[in-house]
């Protein structure tokens, strides 16, 4: 738990993945309350891929990504949080390529939160190279932070992506998380433990 706190009062996320046999779990811990603590879960064998800030399958081909965004990350675009978010992961595709995307929308998410969106836009072919933009579902922490989750090539993206979501919990309570990673610790102390 020192060094969960360490990460905390440093800004980082202290991450626990659990494996076992023939299944596995990431658990996030996010323990500072500025601007709010936040825990989730990804579902699965995971390995982290520190390049991308995500996380791969074994094999290299699943991929699975959340990040917490906080509106002064967003200061440059307008609309709500999850408006600016969305205009952000386009900025970003546009930079790459060098041209703007076609059929860029944002429409409603049905999952276990209110206020959750799905990014998608038209796939794109420039020269001899094809690219598809993966959705990104975004989740809605206004006026704190926004959540932004990546999913590609697993068996349903759209259903891990529920599955994050339905573990995902904020609060702005000092104590944060600690008492949860303190229990959830204790109950998986056979598994492996990493901190990023």
């Amino acid at each position: 738990m020192k060094q969960a706190r360490e990460y905390a009062e440093q800004g980082e996320e202290f991450i626990l993945p659990v494996f076992g046999r023939e299944k596995g779990e990431v658990f996030v811990f996010y323990n500072n309350p500025r601007p709010l603590c936040y825990t989730y879960m990804i579902p699965g064998v995971w390995v982290l891929s520190p390049a991308e800030g995500a996380w791969r399958s074994k094999d290299g081909r699943e991929f699975a990504a959340v990040s917490i965004t906080r509106p002064q990350d967003l200061e440059h675009f307008r609309g709500t949080l999850v408006e600016r978010a969305g205009a952000r992961v386009t900025q970003g595709y546009e930079e790459h390529l060098r041209r703007p995307l076609t059929g860029v929308k944002l429409l409603p998410f049905d999952s276990a939160r209110q206020g959750t969106w799905k990014w998608t836009a038209d796939s794109v072919t420039q020269g001899d190279h094809h690219f598809a933009f993966p959705p990104r579902v975004i989740v809605d922490f206004s006026p704190d932070a926004v959540a932004v989750i990546s999913i590609m090539d697993t068996t349903d993206d759209d259903s891990l992506a529920r599955q994050i979501i339905q573990t995902m919990r904020t609060t702005k309570d000092p104590q944060c998380y600690f008492p949860l990673l303190d229990a959830t610790l204790k109950a998986t102390d056979d598994g492996f433990l990493r901190s990023k």
